[in-house]
Order: C-alpha cells, then structure tokens, then sequence
C-alpha cells in the first residue's frame, strides 16, 4: 500500500511539472507586458495582501501599457487598467468576456458552481437569473418596497439618534434588514440574528475557498483526481466539509419562506413570489424551478447588502471630511422636504421625491467615484483566442477591470484624487454610475435597487443630523484629512473608519 501511494505521488508530481512547463512557453508569447515571476509560481509571491488595485495601475505605468499581464501559478491574469480597453474587450466583445474563471476549491468542491456570481455565461440558469432579477428588483418593480424601505430606515435613524457612536452597526442593520426582507420576509432586530449568523458564514467559508493562491487545484487542476486519503490532501477533505455545511446554510432561509407559506403568515418577497408562481402554493412549480430560485436568492444578499454599505460608509466619512459639501446638500434637502423652523424635521424622506435631490446625487456619484465599493471588478475569463493592441490574449486568461485605475484617471477625472461633486454638475466627465455595477453580460441586473436604496439612507441621515470628526485619531493617530484616507482591502472596499461626531439638527432661531 505505501508503495502504491509514494508512486501515486510522484506520478501526479510529474504530470504537474510537464503541465506547467509546458504552459510557461505557450503563455509567454506576445502577451501583454508585466512583472515576470519565478518558474513554478509566477508572481504569486509579488502581489501585496492590502490594495493589489494600486500595485496594478503601477505595473501598468511601469511598463508603459493599459493592458498588463502576469502569471499566477499556470493562470494568466490580464489586468485592464483604463476605460477604453474595457469597453473594447467587456462590451464590444461581451460574448467571449463574459464568462467566469473557474475557481475548483469553491465550484466544484464546495459545490457553488450554481451560484449567481460564479455560473458559466453559456450556463442556461445565467440568462434566466438575470431576468429573475429583472422583474424582481428592476425599476418596475421598486415600488413595492418603498414602505418597507421607509420603514427600515425611520429604525436606523433612531437608532442614529439614541447612540450614534454605533453608526456602523446601525447602517449593518439597516441594509441587511432591508435585503432579508426583500429576499425572503424576514425582518432583522440585531446583529446577532442567527439569519445574519448563517449568511456571514456562508460569505466568509466562500472567501476562505476563494483566496487567491491558496488552494493549487484551482490552478493545477488535475489534482482534483488526488485520493482525499493521501498524505498533503486535507484541503479536499476541509473542501467536503464545507461543501456539506454550505448546503446546510443556504436551506435555512429557503424552508423558513416555505414553513411560513404553509402557515398562510408571511410577508411577500423576492422568494415568497416566485414559489407561488401563478399559483398559490409551492407545489405549482419544479424541483428546478425551486433550486433555480434559491440560488438568486442567496446571490441577492451576497451581491447587495455588502456594497450598499461599504458605500455608505464611505459617505458618512466623507461627509465628515467635507462640510461645505454637507451643508450644501443639506440646504437642498430642506428644499425639497420643505424642512423649516416651522414645519420640523421630516420623519423620512418620500421616495418619488428623490429624483429632485440633483446635487445629493451628485454627490452620491462622486462617493463611488472617489471611493470605489469594488475596486477591482469581479474577474471576466476569456472563451476564445483574442488579440488586442498587438498582443494575444490566450483562452482561459482571468481577465480583471481595474475600477480604481479607471475612477482616478485623470485624462477621465482632472484631479482625481480630491473629493468634488460639482465635478459632475457641467455632464462633461464620465458618470461612474456605469463603471461601478460591472460591464456586459456581467452588469449588475440590480443597480437601480442598490442607487435608490443608497440615495435614501443619505437624504434621510443629512435631513436629521449633522456629521464631522472628532479632533483626536484613534489611540492617539493623527486625525484623518482629505489628503490620508486609507480603504478596507477585499471585494468590496470602504474608507477605513476614524473618529466621527452625529449629532442631531437644529434649526437657527
């Protein structure tokens, strides 16, 4: 037996070694121009833990190129660091961007290949997610949530007001609050929900499945054939566990919906919906049809709670950083509301009404401008041989837009790096509405939902309270300035918090 496995195992040692060779000389033809590594794992070693978006725009002006390359392990990244190249490849040539690379750790052992943000392109289930998502949570469709939205934010502004010194917790809440609802009927008291509990562990054992170089089956892939009983094999093993436990948590809000249907109790959602299908109860659709629904469901919490507030936050501290930008916004709101020494503050803002709010949403643009809630676009992978300024780009490439590199160009965006709404009042610089949701076939179908939901937590937060920093840093730091933000490092990125003081409005007697 120890003679069949040490053989076993120099035999797959030997197919890997042949594999990468071979890989290594076909991909370093004519590709873009990047940092070259070492043989067996390229630049693995070279890419920074704490914002890569940075490290890729620098590569790109050292090596004077918008388009760089570099290998990671056999994979070949393509990395597009301004606007034209992705336009040019992600929207003009969408039908052989627009699939996913490929992750095996997570896909095919843990068993997320179905899940929205991680399912082929040429997949059926794709194009019938997105139009779930569509009639759902489209522009058509926002009006059923207005009061619900309402709702959940009148709770987060008096919590604001109790004890601002946990705005954090309060925006948490409030957006995951807003989602659970939505999704699935189910209204969020605290953070310490056992429903909050599943999902943040669901998203946390996907980002454990998913960390960049970690697991080497999804870059040589034929260890998936390697017996999970060998020797060095435990990653296969911890891969079935939480395959099994993932399964587990994505259930827990499905059967809750289906328990409270049955019930004849529930608050219509996104699931409640679609389980009745034209019917009234959940036997009047498919074994597919229900698996199809679960899996846009838990791709509604992934995909919304987490940006909607890192862009949030981000907001709140730059309105801190920014009083000129607040008052103004604030003398607007006041307008509009017709908030007034006489008539009071408002209690929330009338949603038909924010559309009239055109310098808050300027400023709304300018937060996902400066302050990006994903920085590097979830990555592309390329179906086909392409070619693109001289260069080859080979099939199965990771083809990555850099989001940071195109919001703080300044041919795009003159003085990229200062905080200026009325950069947008004249339409001459791009809006970064269109950047920020993805490109293609890949665009986020729930953009408007998260715009709206985002431009009423703001109106409602300047209408009733004022907002600036605290003197002193944390632990004794030099406070924060304009010029020294620093930003959150993973899928989605936000302004590193600091000292901030909100403190109700008041009306000059």
């Amino acid at each position: 037996m120890d003679t069949v496995i040490i053989l076993t195992s120099y035999l797959v040692l030997g197919l890997v070694v042949a594999f990468l060779f071979l890989n290594v000389v076909h991909q370093s033809t004519f590709l873009p121009p990047g940092p070259k590594g070492t043989f067996f794992s390229g630049v693995q070693h070279q890419l920074p833990k704490n914002e890569p978006w940075k490290k890729y725009a620098e590569w790109s002006k050292e090596f004077q190129s918008p388009v760089i390359s570099f290998r990671v392990y056999n994979e070949t990244v393509i990395v597009l660091n301004e606007l034209k190249s992705v336009r040019d490849l992600l929207e003009r040539r969408s039908h052989i961007y627009s699939d996913r690379p490929l992750s095996w750790m997570l896909s095919v052992i843990c068993g997320r290949a179905k899940a929205i943000f991680n399912i082929s392109s040429s997949d059926p289930r794709h194009r019938k997610y997105r139009q779930l998502f569509q009639t759902e949570v489209g522009e058509r469709a926002m009006k059923r949530y207005w009061e619900m939205m309402r709702e959940e934010l009148r709770t987060m502004l008096d919590g604001l007001e109790k004890t601002p010194d946990e705005w954090q917790q309060h925006i948490i809440r409030n957006y995951a609050s807003v989602i659970m609802r939505l999704t699935f009927g189910y209204k969020i008291h605290s953070l310490d929900d056992p429903f909050i509990q599943s999902t943040e562990e669901t998203g946390k054992i996907s980002g454990w499945a998913t960390a960049p170089g970690r697991w080497l089956v999804n870059y040589y892939t034929i260890l998936r054939f390697v017996p999970s009983f060998l020797p060095g094999t435990g990653w296969k093993r911890q891969g079935h566990a939480w395959r099994e436990r993932l399964r587990t948590l994505s259930q827990i809000p499905h059967n809750w919906v289906k328990e409270q249907m049955a019930k004849g109790s529930y608050e219509p959602s996104f699931t409640s919906r679609l389980l009745q299908g034209d019917g009234d109860c959940v036997s009047n659709i498919s074994t597919e049809e229900e698996d199809i629904i679960q899996w846009c469901a838990g791709g509604l919490y992934a995909g919304a709670t987490h940006t909607t507030i890192s862009a949030l936050t981000s907001f709140v501290l730059l309105m801190a950083l920014h009083p000129q930008v607040q008052q103004k916004a604030q003398r607007e709101i006041d307008l509009v509301f017709n908030q007034n020494q006489q008539s009071g503050f408002i209690d929330t803002p009338d949603l038909a009404r924010l559309p009239m709010l055109k310098y808050l949403t300027v400023v709304m643009k300018e937060v996902l401008r400066f302050a990006p809630v994903g920085n590097l676009a979830l990555p592309h992978r390329l179906v086909v041989d392409d070619e693109y300024m001289g260069f080859r780009l080979p099939r199965g490439a990771t083809v990555i837009p850099n989001i940071w590199a195109i919001m703080h160009d300044p041919e795009l965006y003159p003085d990229p790096f200062v905080f200026s709404p009325e950069r947008f009042a004249m339409d001459d610089q791009p809006d970064p509405r269109q950047f920020a949701y993805g490109f293609g076939r890949r665009s986020c179908p729930g953009s408007h939902f998260a715009e709206t939901t985002i431009l009423l937590a703001m109106a409602g937060i300047l209408a009733r309270f004022h907002i600036d920093s605290k003197e002193k840093g944390f632990e004794g730091r030099a406070v924060v300035t304009p010029q020294n933000v620093e930003f959150t490092t993973g899928l989605t990125s936000h302004i590193k918090p600091f000292p901030i003081h909100i403190t109700p409005r008041k009306f000059d007697s």
